[in-house]
């Protein structure tokens, strides 16, 4: 018995292990990526450093400005000392998105050889297959029409996992054309467990700074 109603599921092929397998790997390889992202998007103790010291720079320029001419000489150091700081502060900022910039690129390509490596190592091999004859066919009685096994798990795949695709077709690759259709392939299970992660920590995130 369970507290929300779910529609039986025909499953042909389902491939328990290799998907708890998936899933917590890509649970985990989008939680590194996360950390590694934030790690080289934050700022540097050093600039957190030369931050506070231009502000302690700022207000001591500020008040010795309001001083009046009797304070010029040591307006003028501040305020040079003001200016080396900014200048400083700027070419650490200008570095952080250098690395910003060169952090995505690594990820991309850590993503695209991720993706090259599943779909090679499961290549031809369905996560989870539905098995058509088994499903009902919902039609209205108007026409008379043939309606296939593959067609029927294409569509219940469609509304079962409305409003979410069933994801591209790079997905599918190497698996048997006749049912690709009605299949999901390790990318799809993939994917969905990097996505539910990326939700996750964005969530925890979204929460942390209320």
């Amino acid at each position: 018995m369970t507290f929300l109603p779910y529609p039986e599921i025909p499953y042909k092929i389902v491939h328990t292990g290799d998907i708890i397998l998936l899933l917590t790997i890509g649970f985990l390889y989008e939680l590194s990526m996360r950390i590694y992202q934030l790690k080289n998007e934050r700022r540097t103790p050093q600039e957190r450093k030369l931050g506070i010291h231009l502000a302690t720079l700022r207000y001591e320029a500020a008040k010795k400005r309001a001083m009046g001419p009797s304070a010029f000489v040591e307006t003028a150091k501040l305020e040079r000392a003001v200016l080396a700081t900014e200048k400083k502060v700027a070419k650490l900022v200008e570095g952080r998105g250098s690395r910003k910039t060169r952090v995505a690129a690594q990820i991309k390509k850590y993503n695209l050889a991720m993706n090259v490596l599943i779909l090679l190592t499961y290549w031809g091999v369905a996560m989870v297959a539905i098995d058509g004859s088994r499903l009902y066919e919902n039609t209205d009685g108007s026409y008379d029409e043939v309606v296939s096994d593959v067609e029927r798990a294409t569509s219940f795949w469609k509304g079962f996992l409305f409003p979410t695709p069933m994801g591209s077709k790079i997905a599918q690759f190497g698996i048997d054309s006749d049912v690709r259709s009605s299949c999901l392939g390790a990318l799809t299970v993939f994917w969905a467990a990097r996505v539910t992660c990326g939700e996750l920590i964005d969530c925890v995130f979204e929460w942390a700074s209320i």
